[in-house]
């Protein structure tokens, strides 16, 4: 649980880097019975501009790369077991129909195997026995 703590702590110190001053809530937002002219500014501090597009594409990219990091042991470390166990499963079961097809083949070419020889046998038996007779 600390290294979430530790993760959202750095992204919050990470972005307060681009937030602009330190103004309360109420200076920054009016209120509905302030009038507004379109166009003015907020006085009482200093204007600053948005950050440029590619400024908060690279901001996105590093602030996903950091998450990235910092997740990916953790769902490495809470999917390997659960994974492990399925794909060991799934293995047992293929090798068990596997095992049982191949236990099937070799009976029946022992079968046929057997079948021939003694077919032979009784063949060459047969054979010269019959030739060799008046």
């Amino acid at each position: 649980m600390s290294d979430s703590d530790d993760l959202l702590g750095k992204a919050d110190a990470f972005l307060q880097r681009y937030r602009p001053g330190a103004k309360s809530a109420s200076e920054e937002i009016p209120v509905l019975t302030e009038v507004v002219e379109p166009g003015a500014r907020a006085t009482g501090g200093p204007v600053t501009e948005p950050p440029q597009k590619s400024t908060l594409d690279e901001l996105e990219q590093r602030l996903r790369n950091s998450v990235l990091d910092a997740l990916g042991p953790n769902v490495v470390s809470s999917l390997e077991e659960p994974l492990r166990t399925m794909i060991e499963e799934r293995l047992r079961r293929a090798l068990g129909a596997v095992a049982d097809q191949v236990k099937a083949d070799v009976e029946a070419l022992v079968r046929d195997a057997v079948a021939r020889a003694v077919e032979q046998e009784i063949s060459r038996l047969r054979g010269p026995s019959r030739g060799n007779q008046p």
